[in-house]
């Protein structure tokens, strides 16, 4: 079999001697940082996904653990792949990767922006007043409305049928096969093809690689949100607006094109990585599998006399194998205990990597694109950090294993404490008019408003922005007048206080304060009361919240890079404490472990947790969709109380695998002084066997002399 870089049986020549360790970690580091970019999108545009087909959060967690159910169904792959041609099976995962995000585009192009996003842009709503007549049309927000109830056409209930959540759904299913296939089988590759001193360094390497695809991602993110979700049409809201929808499907065209590129490549490196067989070895530079051993020998004529037993058969797994395999690693206690450690740390983080972009959203006022492109790539800084730091330090120093996991106890206490920390990084919830925060009661009716027939309307903020008061609409505003895209006036319900409005110094006001009497707004002094108090402007009043955003950035990358720093060794006990023909499977019991207990219901975990904080919810068809406003307050306190439960419990495992692993050899230096007696005594056998041969010479000689 070709040691060749080649697909197909086709080995160019420009392509030869290009198969080596370097390589390969530049491919399958890029690749990672592909795949990892995928991952950070669908994060990043996760709400507007939600806003667009109109999904609560605890559905969205349900469609995202089709990644993770995939990887359990999968395990059978790395179980057969760890012994194949692994390359190219990762070759088949990434293929899928890229399958999968062509059928998250798919949505788009088979409904297109949706009504509510085209009802928003400036060419609908000119066509809208050209053709308006007496009566106020019911798409546009203002006073007085005719009261008609909600009409369900049929590209409404298109965008709240189950099509688009079953095409995300089967998308990450398949995403979730390419990537057990990714991390189960590549980083075994990478450890079978090299020295193990040098795995932690290289792992480091590959780690901290694909830890710069987030940082991409999230710019990509940034990218395809900041254009509208058609680009040819000029939105009249703004990217803070809680209604803007990016254009979330180009990022998908994007990321499956390059996947696709990719998958190429891997599946051009052979099934092992060839070896130099001509340098002589140094003591401590010998291969790791023994069979080069012999190679390295000086020539003898004649066979030894005793067959040397060598770990050269391959070990081919079958179905009748497959029980006992699985024996095997559910019965060894630091695999396991490593496991569950990952399982609690997981779900402790599941809230910030699946959420992290609402999490921005609700507790610091930022837009879609805006709020994860900042915090993202800081946090990814310490992660970065954290791999390149520990992989060095742990190659060069080689801690021994009771204080390097004992640093994995320190550094899950941090983590803990982070989290604690994170629920006093809050800002003051404004609210919005007719909404007690205390009660979570909604009265949206008021006498200024009684008239309106607002009932219908969906929710479409607007902000006065003397007082920095919002409401619900500018129906609820009791605004009867258009007076641009952007702004609408003659509205009736704005709040009293002209003292404080003159001062420029407004106080939010309850809904039981009076308010503006529709009649008397033509009596009033147009000098005491200028014109910007009798209007509102499209949009929500943003809250300054730069100091708690500003606080939450910088901890989430020093917990990051605390965080990070011990992953190296949780892997490296993963790959120490099994015997090398279950490394692949153990890898991929691992993902199943994690998946199972972890990813899948993690993201469910948290949407709930997140839905049963919203006040206002999105209606179509009498279907509950989406949430458009939560409680801030309680939002941040739910989350981050059982975020830091379960980390807690994760460092309580973390302790046990300190414990149980004391003795475990991390870098392979029982096996390095194994595979040097065992040359020492090839080496002892050859010499005795030309000593042996030189004195059958040395005999025939005298006898010759005899006769």
């Amino acid at each position: 079999m070709s040691k060749d870089c080649g697909i197909c049986g086709i080995y160019p020549k420009w392509l030869r001697n290009r198969a080596t360790p370097r390589n390969f970690i530049a491919v399958y580091g890029l690749l990672g940082t592909v795949q990892a970019m995928a991952f950070i999108y669908i994060v990043v545009t996760l709400t507007t996904l939600e806003k667009r087909f109109k999904i609560p959060s605890r559905t969205t967690g349900l469609i995202l653990s089709g990644n993770e159910i995939s990887q359990i169904l999968s395990l059978i792959l790395t179980y057969y792949g760890g012994s194949s041609h692994r390359p190219r099976w990762i070759a088949v995962g990434v293929g899928l990767s890229a399958l999968s995000c062509i059928v998250l585009a798919l949505p788009h192009f088979i409904y297109g922006p949706g009504k509510d996003a085209l009802a928003l842009t400036k060419e609908y709503l000119d066509q809208t007043l050209l053709n308006m007549t007496t009566t106020v049309p019911n798409d546009l927000t203002i006073c007085s409305r005719t009261d008609q109830p909600e009409q369900c056409d049929a590209e409404t209930m298109l965008s709240v049928s189950l099509l688009p959540r079953l095409l995300v759904f089967f998308s990450q299913f398949i995403l979730g096969i390419g990537t057990t296939l990714y991390y189960g089988l590549g980083q075994t590759y990478l450890d079978d093809n090299t020295k193990k001193k040098n795995t932690p360094m290289l792992l480091g390497f590959t780690f901290a690689l694909r830890t710069v695809g987030p940082a991409i991602g999230f710019l990509l993110g940034y990218g395809c949100l900041s254009l509208y979700i058609d680009p040819k049409l000029h939105p009249v809201i703004t990217k803070k607006d809680p209604r803007w929808l990016g254009a979330w499907w180009l990022g998908w065209i994007i990321l499956g094109v390059t996947m696709g590129m990719f998958a190429i490549l891997i599946a051009m490196f052979p099934r092992n990585l060839p070896t130099s067989k001509d340098t002589p070895k140094q003591d401590g530079e010998i291969p790791l599998k023994l069979d080069l051993t012999l190679q390295q020998k000086p020539p003898i004529q004649m066979e030894p006399t005793k067959p040397i037993p060598l770990e050269t058969d391959e070990y081919i797994p079958t179905i009748r194998e497959f029980p006992k395999a699985m024996k095997r690693i559910l019965t060894n206690w630091l695999l396991t205990c490593n496991n569950i450690s990952a399982v609690f740390y997981i779900l402790g983080a599941s809230a910030y990597i699946t959420f992290l972009a609402k999490y921005l959203e609700v507790q610091y006022s930022t837009s879609a694109a805006g709020g994860t492109v900042i915090a993202g790539p800081i946090s990814l800084l310490g992660m970065v950090l954290g791999f390149l730091l520990s992989g060095l330090i742990i190659s060069k120093f080689k801690p021994g294993p009771r204080p390097l996991l004992a640093w994995n106890v320190f550094v899950g206490i941090c983590f803990v404490a982070g989290q604690v920390s994170f629920m006093f990084f809050g800002c003051s919830d404004a609210g919005i008019r007719g909404v007690d925060l205390e009660t979570m009661q909604m009265n949206l009716t008021a006498g200024c408003n009684a008239d309106c027939n607002c009932a219908s309307v969906k929710y479409s903020p607007v902000c006065h922005e003397p007082s920095k008061t919002t409401f619900f609409s500018a129906c609820h505003a009791g605004c009867r007048t258009i007076l641009d895209d952007k702004q609408f006036g003659n509205c009736s319900c704005l709040p009293l206080g002209e003292s404080e409005q003159v001062g420029g110094h407004f106080e939010y006001l309850s809904s039981s304060r009076s308010f503006i009497p529709e009649q008397q707004m033509h009596l009033l002094d147009s000098q005491a009361f200028p014109a910007i108090f009798d209007k509102v402007k499209a949009g929500p009043c943003i809250s300054e919240c730069n100091g708690p955003y500003l606080l939450f950035m910088v901890l989430t990358c020093v917990i990051q890079t605390l965080a990070c720093s011990g992953k190296i060794g949780n892997v490296l006990v993963n790959y120490r404490c099994v015997e090398k023909r279950d490394k692949s499977f153990a890898q991929g019991v691992t993902i199943m472990i994690v998946s199972l207990f972890a990813l899948i219901p993690g993201p469910i975990i948290y949407g709930v947790i997140i839905d049963s904080t919203c006040l206002i919810w999105e209606e179509s068809c009498g279907t509950r969709g989406n949430c458009w406003f939560h409680h801030r307050e309680n939002f941040r306190y739910l989350v981050n109380i059982t975020s830091a439960g379960f980390s807690i419990v994760g460092v309580l495992f973390d302790a046990a695998v300190c414990y149980l692993g004391k003795d475990l050899d991390l870098y392979g230096a029982a096996e390095d002084d194994r595979r040097r007696e065992f040359v020492k005594e090839d080496v002892a056998i050859d010499y005795a066997d030309k000593k042996k041969e030189a004195n059958g010479n040395l005999n025939q000689r005298l006898e010759h002399s005899h006769l």
